[in-house]
């Protein structure tokens, strides 16, 4: 009631100029910096009908394609536009699909919000909003989480339940973590769902291999199972547990040891999200992202754009947990003051936030694993008042 009525009586100026303010800011910043990771996926287009995107590099990072072909095959038309106009115009998109996160997030933890306050909030909120870590880096960068996010998290809200899987499937055709979803949606009975986000990843797979087949079998016999090819994975940036467990040891892992890791997380992080979904689909959902950013091997903070939701659950959903707005405060204010960078990351420091900068190094890290043994205690609880309940029921009865 109180977004309703802030959003009723105020006219459209504020967010127009705090939206505008954001927009001149990467309008500038796409002007005059390099967005580096986005000159990657414009050399992966240059190169996606080519049999060597995969031993490519982009000169300035020394670092190669990484994502499938199809994601390639997407930024092929961008490689021929001049590069200060390519970024932005991408920093125009990633900026449209915060305000889309954003709404999204609103929407699906406050359905009832009428469309006035979905266009208005997430206006005012967009620009803030950037200064989260995860949206600063993405924009600094150039990265594509924005886009990927806004996809799954409106495909899984959003979108009806009998049109959903298309945009999971299209996400996990760009980048390959979104692929947890899908045993998410049939174990928690969406199965057609999970079939349509597999089918639309098949498709998008297999469309990309008849256009470049030798690179598409690189791509699928080689490098997927080369993590280590994205680059340092100890570094403090890595907020997954395959990074974590590298800078807790001094030493990285073996190929064998990281699946095996990234195996046993992603099936308990499952369970606990197939069983938090029968109380809360919200929850599960933000529990299988969390799992996402603690499985996957390469787990840059910049990926962890659904901290919005997570954000705007805890302050604003009927089912948050008690105190849900302090610890959305707590989680927002740590979000955006981002400790992992607190501790000294150069490229001399290999191992960078061991012993007594453990906290601040894996913070990001430890809101995710909090975030799922918290959803573990809330099921675990509920199982427990569910037979408590019968037995008074019983009682009663008798």
């Amino acid at each position: 009631m109180r977004l309703e009525n802030i959003a009723a009586r105020h006219s459209w100026w504020a967010p127009i100029v705090l939206v505008s303010v954001g927009a001149v800011a990467i309008t500038v910043l796409a002007a005059v910096h390099r967005l580096i990771d986005f000159g990657t996926y414009l050399m992966g287009g240059a190169h996606a009908l080519r049999g060597d995107l995969y031993s490519a590099t982009y000169p300035p990072t020394h670092l190669g394609f990484t994502y499938p072909p199809f994601a390639a095959v997407l930024f092929a038309p961008f490689s021929h536009l001049p590069l200060r106009l390519d970024q932005i115009l991408f920093s125009w998109l990633n900026l449209a699909c915060l305000v889309g996160v954003i709404a999204v997030s609103l929407h699906a933890t406050c359905p009832s919000l009428e469309r006035r306050s979905l266009v208005w909030w997430p206006l005012v909120l967009a620009t803030p909003v950037g200064l989260l870590d995860p949206v600063r880096e993405t924009f600094l960068l150039g990265q594509v989480n924005l886009l990927l996010a806004l996809a799954v998290l409106a495909d899984m809200t959003v979108v009806p339940a009998n049109r959903r899987g298309y945009l999971v499937g299209l996400a996990a055709a760009i980048k390959i973590t979104p692929l947890l979803l899908i045993p998410y949606l049939l174990f928690t009975h969406q199965r057609r769902a999970g079939q349509r986000a597999m089918g639309t990843f098949l498709a998008a797979g297999a469309l990309t291999a008849l256009a470049t087949p030798r690179v598409s079998w690189t791509y699928w016999t080689h490098d997927i199972w080369r993590p280590k090819s994205a680059g340092w994975l100890p570094w403090v940036g890595n907020q997954g547990v395959v990074g974590v467990t590298d800078r807790l040891l001094g030493r990285t892992i073996g190929v064998t040891a990281t699946f095996v890791l990234v195996a046993v997380v992603c099936a308990g992080g499952l369970l606990v999200a197939v069983s938090a979904h029968r109380g809360s689909p919200l929850l599960g959902l933000l529990v299988i992202e969390a799992t996402e950013s603690l499985a996957s091997p390469v787990s840059w903070s910049h990926h962890d754009i659904w901290v919005i939701l997570l954000i705007a659950w805890l302050a604003l959903a009927p089912e948050r947990p008690a105190h849900g707005k302090w610890w959305a405060g707590a989680t927002a204010a740590v979000i955006w003051a981002a400790p992992i960078w607190w501790v000294p990351h150069g490229p001399s420091v290999r191992f960078a936030g061991r012993g007594w900068l453990t906290l601040p190094a894996d913070s990001f890290f430890l809101i995710f694993a909090v975030v799922v043994a918290a959803a573990l205690v809330r099921v675990l609880r509920s199982r427990r008042s569910v037979p408590r309940s019968r037995t008074a029921l019983s009682s009663t009865a008798t």
